[in-house]
């Protein structure tokens, strides 16, 4: 009689976690999926909606940077190409940081993968953005930006200016 007790509950308590299963992905609000649109080589679009990637800064769109001869190159050109081709027939998952939070441009903050990749970290390891430093420890690419910088890699390779730094120069504001 104790058995059947057991095995009753059993799968009474598999039902409820089958039906809870099956809900769950109504609910899901913070995970946004599909094919990504590089507008910036840190802003992504996934259908019309613009994430912004949490823990970096990548070089912006109109950025230019120095070769080791001092030759001008258009380092943020060549970072939203390398982060186009990168995710070329791929999908996108972007899960929205600490729910709804949304920088000044209205971009929502997000941790994004493809596969296993983490995208911040991607540009990061590349040499097309720097680590906040700021950043939350599990999303923190200071190392990464470190072994970067000393391998000469994309931004890395000559000298550039940071990019909140270029931005300030654009417009004047800090």
């Amino acid at each position: 009689m104790r058995m059947i007790v057991s095995v009753k509950y059993a799968v009474m308590a598999l039902a409820v976690i089958a039906g809870g299963l099956a809900i769950t992905p109504l609910f899901e609000t913070d995970h946004h999926r599909g094919p990504a649109e590089v507008i910036d080589a840190d802003t992504l679009q996934i259908k019309d909606i613009r994430y912004r990637l949490y823990g970096v800064d990548a070089v912006e769109a109109r950025q230019t940077c120095r070769k080791p001869d001092g030759t001008a190159w258009p380092c943020g050109q060549q970072a939203i190409a390398a982060l186009s081709d990168f995710l070329q027939g791929r999908e996108v998952d972007c899960e929205v940081w600490q729910g709804d939070l949304r920088d000044p441009y209205d971009r929502l903050i997000a941790i994004c993968h493809t596969g296993a990749d983490d995208l911040a970290e991607w540009l990061v390891k590349n040499g097309w953005a720097v680590a906040d430093p700021d950043a939350n420890r599990l999303y923190n690419y200071t190392a990464v930006e470190r072994t970067a910088k000393f391998l000469g890699k994309g931004i890395w390779s000559g000298g550039f200016d940071l990019p909140q730094d270029w931005r300030t120069l654009q417009t004047g504001k800090e």
